[in-house]
C-alpha cells in the first residue's frame, strides 16, 4: 500500500472533488453524536433505531460521493464499500430496533468493518496534507468504539449512549477537517 501510487492520487482527486459531501456526512455524525448526548436517558431501541437511519443515510452518501466522481476508475472502492457497510448494517438495526442486543453488536460489527476500511483509504491517499492521517484516525476511532462495544456488551445503557455520542461527534469532526483538508489538497486548475 505504497501513498504514492496513481491509485491514490486517484483517491485523493476523488476524495477533493467531492470534499462537500464528506463535510456533509461529518455534519451528519456531529447531529447524531450531540442528540444522543443531550439525550443520554434514550431508550436502547431508539439508539438503534437513530443509529439505523444515520447509517443507512451515511451509506448512500458515500456511495453517492464516490459514484458522483468516478465514473472509469475504482480507485474508491474503500469508500463505495465503506458506504455499502453502512447501507445494509442501518437496514439491519432498522429491523431489530426491539431485539435487546443484537442491534448494538451490530454497531460494534459496523465499526470494525468501516474502521478498517477508512484505514484502507488513508493508506491509499498520498501522504501530503492532513487529509490521511484524519481518516486514518477516523478509522481507529471506529475501532476504538466496536471494541469498546465488544468488550463491555452489558454496560450500562447511559454510558453506551453516550459513548456512541462521544464517537459520532469526534468522528464528525474528523470528517470535516478531513474535507476541508482535502478540498486545500486539490491541485489549483
Amino acid at each position: 500500500m505504497m501513498s504514492d501510487t496513481p491509485h491514490g492520487h486517484v483517491l485523493l482527486a476523488t476524495l477533493g472533488k467531492n470534499w462537500w459531501m464528506i463535510g456533509a456526512r461529518g455534519a451528519l455524525a456531529i447531529f447524531f453524536g450531540v442528540l444522543l448526548l443531550l439525550w443520554p436517558a434514550i431508550p436502547l431501541n431508539m439508539v438503534v433505531a437513530l443509529f439505523g437511519i444515520y447509517a443507512v443515510v451515511d451509506g448512500a452518501w458515500a456511495i453517492a460521493s464516490v459514484l458522483w466522481v468516478t465514473r472509469r476508475s475504482f480507485a474508491g472502492w474503500p469508500v463505495l464499500f465503506e458506504g455499502v457497510v453502512s447501507l445494509v448494517v442501518g437496514v439491519v438495526a432498522l429491523q431489530w430496533p426491539l431485539v435487546p442486543r443484537q442491534p448494538v453488536v451490530a454497531i460494534a460489527i459496523w465499526g470494525l468493518l468501516t474502521g478498517v476500511l477508512e484505514l484502507i483509504a488513508a493508506a491509499r491517499l498520498p501522504r501530503r496534507g492532513a487529509g490521511y492521517w484524519l481518516l486514518a484516525t477516523g478509522g481507529v476511532f471506529s475501532l476504538f468504539l466496536a471494541l469498546l462495544i465488544l468488550v463491555l456488551p452489558y454496560g450500562s445503557q447511559p454510558y453506551v449512549v453516550c459513548a456512541l455520542g462521544l464517537y459520532a461527534l469526534a468522528f464528525g469532526t474528523l470528517l470535516v477537517a478531513a474535507a476541508v483538508s482535502l478540498r486545500t489538497a486539490l491541485p489549483a486548475r
